[in-house]
């Protein structure tokens, strides 16, 4: 399993540059990579719906009660970047079972669930995590593109560096999720735009 100073590394030998010792150096590839690397990190991690990632929590009733509309409100945990199901409903537009999940039973407004439901109020979501031992190599790899493409304009100037770290970061992506995808049981997707559109 890749470390943080790894990673690092990878992203910086991707852009040619020299590799550091520690993040904590006092050089300036490691002062960029310190400065980014936990924006980098939540942003990659709540983009897509990692296998490594995913956790479960049931949520108690926060003790005071939404304004109006809904029945009761909870805490969003802490370490949460993303929510995916709330209770058995998905997150989104999911319009697969156009019965049972109205829009009325929930909505998520900054930190907090608000919903019609009752506790404790089980979810579904991405959680931040910062041990790169618990990443999969896939997701590495693309963290490590990821950063490269952040650091090629402060450390290289370079738009050809740029280019090249973007086209690393797709294609690190495309390989990470394929490799996620393999690790997860089936799933029925929610229905898309078009077939909403015909409703």
């Amino acid at each position: 399993m890749a470390s943080s100073i790894e990673i690092v590394n990878l992203a910086l030998t991707m852009l040619g540059e020299s590799r550091i010792i520690s993040i904590d150096d006092n050089v300036k590839p490691a002062r960029e990579a310190k400065a980014v690397y936990n924006t980098v990190l939540e942003s990659l991690l709540g983009s897509y719906n990692w296998s490594f990632a995913k956790t479960r929590a049931a949520l108690p009733a926060l003790a005071d009660a939404p304004l109006s509309q809904y029945a009761a409100k909870f805490q969003l945990p802490a370490d949460c970047l993303r929510v995916l199901f709330v209770g058995d409903h998905y997150v989104g537009m999911d319009l697969s079972d156009y019965r049972s999940a109205p829009t009325s039973e929930f909505t998520i407004e900054g930190r907090e669930i608000l919903a019609n439901m009752s506790a404790p109020l089980n979810i579904r979501y991405v959680r931040k995590i910062t041990d790169p031992t618990m990443f999969s190599a896939p997701f590495a790899r693309a963290f490590a593109a990821d950063m490269a493409k952040v650091l090629a304009e402060p450390l290289t100037q370079s738009e050809q560096k740029r280019a090249r770290a973007d086209k690393d970061l797709k294609d690190a992506i495309s390989n990470a999720i394929r490799a996620n995808a393999i690790e997860l049981p089936p799933e029925k997707f929610p229905d898309d735009e078009w077939i909403m559109a015909r409703l």
